[in-house]
């Protein structure tokens, strides 16, 4: 199996080169911006375990390891918890957790290390040696560049001014079709779902911070408005309160 880094400038089409393997091939693709919900307790993500992660015995020295969230910002509010890099970290060891059970996957990551410091390239290194053993694995990044270059076995490099060709591995001008084909390359990964995970789906979804009572209150609001206004209206407006409905 095979690790594949993608670089290049700021607008040269990175994310567009994954988007285009995710379109033309099934993978398991976690996007830039895929986080989880700020308000998720770590020690709650179910089949995880997170004293794998490398900065999990300062939470438990702290004793925060059953009370710490994930942090972030949700509807712009903001909730205290991990740092934005421990964040990625979490993700990233979650889906190293979640696909070692499985072989023959090809995993797409965009950015997986942003904002993750240099302490932490030691264990990323040593998880996509281990995920590579079983998996394809295609990442684009901006950080720790050289580190990644070093150990990827292809590098691909693509370019803002003609965006038909890419660079692989110091070989300029390969068509970037041939190189999306060449790249698509696994399977896509298959959840099988259990009792514990649709708990948790309750657990956060109907939570205080989950938002579907709020949703559910306005909505149930908004229509006794609505409805109010046919108040001693004529006859024949009955349809209407059914479409709105």
């Amino acid at each position: 199996m095979t690790l594949t880094v993608c670089v290049g400038a700021s607008g040269s089409g990175k994310t567009t080169f994954l988007n285009d393997v995710h379109k033309s091939h099934k993978c398991t693709y976690i996007r830039q911006y895929h986080n989880l919900r700020p308000y998720i307790k770590v020690s709650a993500i179910p089949a995880f375990d997170p004293t794998q992660l490398p900065y999990w015995d300062i939470y438990i020295k702290e004793k925060k390891d059953k009370s710490i969230l994930v942090g972030g910002t949700i509807a712009g509010q903001f909730m205290a918890g991990l740092s934005g890099g421990q964040r990625k970290l979490l993700l990233f060891e979650l889906i190293f957790q979640r696909t070692s059970s499985q072989d023959n996957l090809l995993i797409v990551l965009d950015e997986p290390f942003a904002g993750v410091t240099d302490d932490f390239v030691p264990f990323i290194v040593d998880r996509l040696n281990e995920m590579r053993k079983k998996h394809n694995i295609l990442l684009v990044t901006n950080d720790h560049v050289e580190t990644l270059k070093t150990m990827a076995d292809n590098t691909v490099i693509v370019s803002a001014i003609d965006r038909t060709k890419v660079t692989i591995n110091e070989k300029k001008g390969v068509d970037r079709d041939t190189a999306l084909l060449a790249m698509s390359i696994g399977d896509d990964y298959t959840q099988n779902s259990n009792n514990q995970d649709f708990k948790f789906f309750l657990d956060v979804e109907l939570s205080k911070n989950g938002g579907l009572f709020g949703v559910a209150g306005f909505a149930v609001f908004s229509f006794g408005l609505f409805l109010m206004t046919f108040w001693n209206s004529n006859g024949g407006s009955e349809p209407l309160v059914l479409i709105a409905a």
